[in-house]
């Protein structure tokens, strides 16, 4: 294969939501570098994440699978050695994948030796990049090392993201992260890239990933006091944690979740007062803000070493945040605020577009693959969307979305340790269109929400006789979903007299009339 003479620079922060930036029209963000960047860029405006939390998201989205194909559904649940990655394809076409940050992957333990550190944690590089910077939440050396060295008494790189714990009846300490700005986590991977871009004279592919705006919820000033809580208008709640001890099963493990004071870190959630959330998502949007300055660094730093003019810059999330929607926080559930997620793409030379079409996390792989005119794997599941950068639209337009969740651990739920559901049980999937959205469980009640009506997704249709039709659809359209996009790695050819052939369809599977 002809080698690209492209560069790519990939951008990922976690847990980004879809809507906090100003070019969202979201009221308090503050994302200057990110608006001017969307300005002359593809926005993504109903783009998904296809599973939570982060290392299940980051396997989609890096494999083009779907993950009732790849399997690692959880953090710690190995993604199996015989799939092919992002990083593992741009090398056969001369790249050298580097990696800024992390991609939290638990490798295949079946070719480890019984004493590699993969073995013991989920946070390591996906097999193929370089990790010039491997900078993990977990055990992050490189900045502890870098910290030590500007005087700081580090005793465990672990501790750098412990604080003082809120005590009984106390929701949240508001107060500013003790680190300043110049020598943050954020900053530290920020300046990583611009040094080796400073350095970079050949076609590059970066894949940048930085840690915020991901909990602790702390941030240096000047982000910390960048946003004014009092300005901050809190999202709808529909019941209590009390109340919801009685509603759907799912949503009763959910209310002993943010009840249950041992899981509580930085954040008490049942001391939460109105205060306490507003001052949450004002460091949130912070956090955000932070990243934005860096990234405008970043880009800065592209420019003035003349390597903007054949880079593809794709910004985006792994997964959404809550931010106190119907009192819920983090990232879980079937809720849109967890998997509705940024993306703009930078097509260098093309028109700027906004496209309300569905795209999905595994459609990244397959559009960077296009950029670099490089074969996509057949097995992957996602589409290019590099036709929506040249002509602000594509032939092959999602009707939905699928995304799913895996809630067998203990930290979501307690109906494996209750002996309740099996593990294999402990899952959700959901189809989602405008104005529906199914949520389809092994062994619970399924729900259906009426997004048109309901954005909040409150008002649970799935009992209601006269939803019926329409919960079979979805039913079916979720259905058919599964088995257009079965695994056909060896699926697609076909072994006869005559040797062997492809038998597949086009990347969408399914013609195009």
């Amino acid at each position: 294969m002809k080698k690209s003479n492209k560069s790519v620079l990939f951008i990922c922060a976690d847990q980004w939501r879809w809507d906090c930036f100003g070019f969202m029209k979201h009221k308090n963000a503050v994302t200057p570098n990110l608006d001017k960047l969307a300005k002359k860029s593809t926005v993504f405006k109903s783009h998904f994440t296809g599973i939570i939390p982060c290392g299940p998201s980051r396997a989609t989205m890096l494999t083009g699978l779907y993950p009732f194909i790849h399997r690692s559904v959880r953090n710690g649940a190995p993604l199996d050695k015989r799939f092919t990655n992002i990083a593992k394809e741009v090398k056969k076409v001369g790249h050298d994948p580097k990696l800024f940050g992390y991609t939290d992957t638990t490798w295949d333990p079946r070719f480890l030796k019984d004493d590699d550190k993969k073995k013991f944690t989920y946070e390591s590089p996906m097999e193929g990049f370089d990790p010039i910077c491997d900078l993990t939440s977990e055990n992050p050396i490189l900045w502890a090392n870098f910290l030590k060295s500007k005087g700081y008494n580090i005793k465990d790189p672990k501790d750098l993201y412990k604080e003082k714990k809120p005590k009984d009846g106390e929701g949240y300490i508001f107060k500013a992260w003790h680190i300043p700005t110049k020598h943050s986590d954020t900053t530290f991977l920020a300046n990583k890239v611009i040094n080796n871009l400073e350095k970079t004279t050949s076609p590059f592919f970066y894949h940048v990933s930085f840690l915020r705006p991901h909990p602790p919820m702390f941030v240096s000033e000047p982000w910390h006091s960048l946003i004014n809580p009092n300005d901050i208008e809190l999202p709808k709640e529909h019941s209590t944690y009390l109340e919801m001890l009685n509603d759907h099963p799912f949503l009763k493990e959910v209310a002993k979740k943010f009840m249950n004071k041992d899981l509580y870190k930085e954040v008490r959630y049942k001391d939460l007062n109105n205060q306490d959330k507003k001052n949450l998502i004002a460091v949130y949007l912070g956090m955000c803000a932070e990243v934005d300055h860096n990234i405008g660094r970043i880009l800065k730093s592209l420019e003035q070493n003349n390597l903007h003019e054949d880079t593809l810059i794709i910004f985006t999330s792994d997964h959404g945040e809550l931010l106190g929607e119907n009192r819920m926080w983090g990232k879980l559930g079937w809720w849109d605020s967890s998997y509705r997620i940024p993306l703009i793409i930078y097509n260098p030379g093309e028109k700027n577009y906004e496209i309300s079409d569905f795209t999905e996390s595994v459609d990244l792989a397959p559009t960077i693959l296009d950029w670099l005119k490089a074969d996509i794997p057949v097995n992957w599941s996602g589409e290019s969307l590099k036709d929506y950068t040249q002509k602000g639209k594509r032939d092959s337009i999602k009707s939905h979305v699928i995304f799913e969740f895996d809630f067998s651990e203990s930290h979501y739920s307690q109906f494996v340790k209750e002996q309740i559901l099996a593990p294999e049980e402990c899952s959700l999937i959901c189809i989602r269109t405008n104005k529906w959205k199914y949520v389809h469980f092994p062994s619970l009640p399924a729900l259906l929400f009426d997004l048109e009506n309901d954005p909040q997704e409150m008002k649970n249709l799935a009992e209601d006789k006269k939803y019926y039709e329409i919960k079979n659809t979805l039913l079916s359209e979720l259905l058919s979903h599964r088995l257009r996009h079965q695994d056909r790695q060896l699926s697609s050819l076909q072994v006869s007299k005559d040797g062997v052939v492809r038998v597949n369809g086009p990347q969408s599977r399914k013609m195009i009339n």
